[in-house]
């Protein structure tokens, strides 16, 4: 009788092992057929850089506008030449995409006179190209 209690204890506890092992591997074979599906990609939250440069106060803009009133609708301009403090540059990036918008970055030229008020401006509205990266993790490896 005490073989049969010792068998039947032993017989238990491979069963226990066995469905601990056959969970495991089955865990394990799931978790490797996710990570070799495709259509799962992570999540690339939006870019945006630079000040944000609306139609409404770029058209406020106007000829004699001191430099702190420039300042003042555009906040604080991206690039200012130290040589040439009368050339300031506005920039704006961004990799938000919606239905009717692509990325979009915009760049905005100011040149002031010598007694620093506005001369003149040039707006100029780019589409950037991005390089799609289709390799493993962005890597270039495969």
């Amino acid at each position: 009788m005490a073989k049969f209690t010792q068998l039947t204890r032993f017989t238990a506890k491979c069963k226990t092992t066995l469905r601990t092992l056959f969970i495991g591997a089955f865990v394990t074979a799931g978790l490797a057929s996710l990570s070799a599906c495709s259509y799962l990609e992570p999540y690339k939250a939006p870019t945006v850089q630079g000040n944000i440069m609306t139609p409404e106060s770029v058209n406020l803009l106007q000829v004699g506008l001191t430099q702190g009133q420039v300042r003042e609708l555009l906040g604080p301009p991206m690039g200012s030449n130290p040589f040439n403090p009368l050339h300031w540059e506005y920039i704006y990036y961004s990799t938000a995409e919606t239905k009717n918008k692509k990325r979009v970055r915009k760049h905005l030229v100011l040149n002031f006179d010598q007694n620093k008020f506005l001369s003149n401006w040039k707006q100029q509205d780019l589409q950037v190209e991005l390089k799609e990266d289709k390799s493993w993790l962005g890597l270039g490896w495969f």
